[in-house]
């Protein structure tokens, strides 16, 4: 929901290195090989749908998309 701190733990569980961005929020990890994680934290301080995804490479371009949607 609008106000809530939203914390997201990232994994890199299998293939090349890989990361986590969501440019709404101004909010990234670093590359990640396999095994390694990193956690982000955010308030989500505007409501809609907001698409992260991996910006390494092409992986975004190949489906490596999600979308995080904030209530009010």
């Amino acid at each position: 929901k609008k106000g809530d701190t939203v914390r997201i733990t990232f994994v890199n569980k299998e293939g090349s290195a890989h990361n986590f961005k969501i440019d709404a929020f101004n909010v990234a990890t670093q590359q990640l090989a396999v095994g390694a994680q990193a956690t982000v934290e955010f308030v989500a301080d505007k409501v809609g749908s907001f698409e992260y995804y991996c910006s390494v490479g092409s992986h975004r371009e190949l489906g490596m998309t999600g979308t995080l949607t904030v209530t009010e």
